[in-house]
């Protein structure tokens, strides 16, 4: 790779990184961030991921059908695996401090698994930037565009996460909100590497659109509205998390 696209491709990290490091530094209710990373994710999947994965497949010999077919098997896999975690409800860790220690090690497990999906999640939009610049320089370029905009959101979520599941002030939180802001960079390297065709960059989109409605609609919004928070302020985060994509997506079509 040039210097030039090295720099670009390097931006994801950054973006990701910021938007992460800002949770992480959050010391009080941990509420609101639910609330919004819910409401990003849905905007994300719906209004991001899935028009870009049919779109791509439907470029590439795949119908619509086929790719949000993919969309809705995502989300039956990983409520399966959900079910191998199911634990009893316990969300006193989203205010921050809980008043009782976790030791539910099947909901620690649950948080890592799913932290661990945003991360795989950031690896695959790095791919996609590195297939991007590997067959035209201005794909990569609108591709790096498009995941800079939505990897700040991408690492709010990822540690928003692992709070909630282990807590404001577990040490391992730190490493993975490393490793999830440089899993775009490692991506990019394999991406020109690799260059994988679009129409496995449809599936990887599709698939990742149903693991983010999943997770937004059967972890982050319910943990969101279960605490002591206003309702109201709930629903206007997840609203804004949602009109924040709508935003950055119009942006990166610029």
């Amino acid at each position: 790779m040039q210097l030039p696209v090295l720099a670009l491709a390097a931006l994801p990290v950054l973006s990701t990184f910021v938007g992460g490091y800002i949770v992480y530094r959050w010391k009080r209710d941990l509420h609101p961030w639910l609330s919004l990373s819910g409401g990003i994710l849905l905007g994300v999947a719906f209004l991001d991921l899935l028009p870009e994965a049919i779109e791509r497949g439907m470029k590439n010999g795949l119908s619509a059908q086929t790719v949000l077919t993919g969309a809705l098997l995502a989300i039956l896999a990983f409520h399966l695996l959900d079910k191998l975690f199911a634990v009893h409800a316990h969300h006193e860790h989203a205010s921050g401090e809980p008043v009782e220690p976790c030791n539910n090690e099947y909901h620690r497990t649950k948080g890592w698994i799913r932290a661990s999906g945003m991360i795989l999640h950031s690896f695959f939009d790095g791919l996609a930037i590195g297939g991007g610049f590997a067959i035209d320089p201005k794909l990569g370029l609108l591709i790096t565009l498009a995941v800079v905009m939505h990897d700040f959101s991408d690492g709010m979520s990822t540690v928003t996460i692992l709070k909630s599941a282990l807590g404001s002030t577990h040490r391992g939180i730190f490493p993975m909100l490393v490793l999830d802001a440089l899993a775009p960079f490692v991506g990019s390297l394999a991406g020109v590497v690799l260059a994988p065709q679009q129409g496995m960059i449809a599936i990887m989109l599709s698939t990742f659109s149903g693991f983010f409605i999943f997770l937004a609609l059967a972890e982050l919004l319910p943990q969101a509205h279960a605490g002591n928070s206003s309702r109201k302020l709930g629903i206007f985060l997840t609203l804004l998390g949602i009109a924040i994509v709508v935003v950055f997506r119009s942006m990166a079509d610029i």
